[in-house]
């Protein structure tokens, strides 16, 4: 089975900032992955962590987020 082309919907400085949006999604049934380029937790300051959805999901996802107040609305 082929894995689903996948996008980022959001990007954050902190792990901890982009864990805590993955939790909205995880409550809402949107599978998602985080993906942290940190050195292992050694270099935090330097790299940001982004949430990636499967992309026929994107847009529930960014709903999710936004209504959580973790992405701007556009207004």
């Amino acid at each position: 089975m082929t894995q689903p082309e996948t996008v980022t919907i959001a990007r954050f400085t902190y792990r901890h900032e982009a864990e805590f949006a993955a939790g909205f999604l995880a409550d809402a049934d949107i599978p998602h992955s985080v993906l942290v380029d940190d050195h292992g937790g050694h270099v935090t300051f330097s790299n940001s962590a982004a949430v990636l959805v499967a992309t026929p999901d994107a847009d529930r996802a960014r709903a999710v987020l936004q209504e959580a107040g973790m992405l701007p609305t556009g207004e």
